[in-house]
């Protein structure tokens, strides 16, 4: 392969390593919803993505984007070769998931016990004859930080003068949670007949979801063994060969056939990760309640796809 082959090889592979990290930078930086606009897939995409890691991880990406970008430059001119820069780049940014292989239901779990106390305060501030759209403003300061915009953003409804039925309604979309809409539920069963049992089926889910973390947080620390163990087979399994391909035996990696094998090999590698974070991955309860459209009402204001309104 001559110069000019290598040169637009190189090119290609630069303008995907610029792209990617545009695109990565967009999705941290976040896109404003438009009024009456569901979400993008790219928008949804980068959600998912941010789910399916750690907390730590997801509020530190953007400076992971700025290393790996480091990381890939670095590389190149080391190396000379672009897949070598792609890799780096893609290694970093894949961190979080490689460090944590097999995913984790902590959030879930955060969630859910976040669920429990709040469902506790709402049934003793409505044993002492609060309505329940009261109790739920006067908890939107004190409630547990896990849910609580959203459940501000509830309050705020409230207050405004919505609808209670769709305001909870809004409130579950937010979450797409079984177990919010199980909550949900109860609530818009007391909408329609403002029974007086509110307050204790308010403390009996609460023990029920309270119940249902704990078992989820013993099934996170069985899975945690697996999930060690595939951790550092991951991280040595990168350093050999990260040794193989910059060291003396990685000659054949630096030709325009060598390129193409390693950055197949790298897909594969991507990829087992990917299987066994799907293999390992606890989902959330499956919904009980219909998403709400998403449209602009007169009554309403502007529903948003995540459930806000304008």
């Amino acid at each position: 392969m001559n110069t000019t082959q290598w040169s637009l090889l190189a090119a290609f592979f630069g303008a995907l390593i610029v792209a990617g990290l545009l695109l990565t930078a967009t999705g941290i930086r976040g896109v404003a919803v438009q009024p009456g606009r569901p979400a993008t897939r790219r928008q949804l995409m980068w959600r998912r993505m941010q789910a399916s890691m750690p907390e730590a991880w997801a509020s530190k990406y953007r400076m992971l984007t700025a290393v790996a970008a480091l990381a890939a430059v670095a590389t190149w001119v080391v190396t000379l070769r672009p897949v070598h820069g792609l890799i780096a780049a893609a290694a970093v940014l894949g961190l979080p998931w490689i460090w944590n292989p097999a995913g984790t239901a902590q959030r879930q779990i955060v969630r859910l016990e976040a669920l429990a106390e709040w469902l506790q305060q709402l049934a003793g501030m409505h044993q002492s004859s609060a309505t329940l759209e009261t109790s739920i403003s006067a908890s939107a300061t004190r409630c547990p930080q896990a849910i609580r915009p959203q459940v501000r953003t509830l309050a705020a409804r409230l207050r405004m003068g919505v609808d209670p039925a769709h305001a909870y309604r809004q409130f579950a979309d937010q979450f797409a949670d079984g177990a919010v809409d199980n909550v949900v539920l109860l609530f818009l069963t007391h909408t329609q007949d403002h029974g007086s049992g509110l307050s204790n089926a308010l403390k009996t889910m609460s023990q029920l979801t309270s119940a249902e973390a704990n078992s989820l947080r013993s099934i996170d620390a069985e899975r945690n063994r697996v999930r060690v163990s595939t951790r550092w087979v991951s991280l040595i399994s990168m350093a050999m060969i990260g040794y193989t391909v910059t060291g003396s035996w990685g000659e054949v990696y630096r030709t325009a056939t060598g390129q193409l094998v390693l950055i197949v090999l790298a897909t594969l590698f991507a990829a087992a990760l990917w299987w066994l974070r799907r293999m390992a991955y606890t989902p959330p309860d499956p919904r009980l309640l219909d998403p709400l459209p998403t449209r602009t009402t007169p009554n309403h204001g502007a529903v948003l796809s995540d459930g806000g309104v304008l």
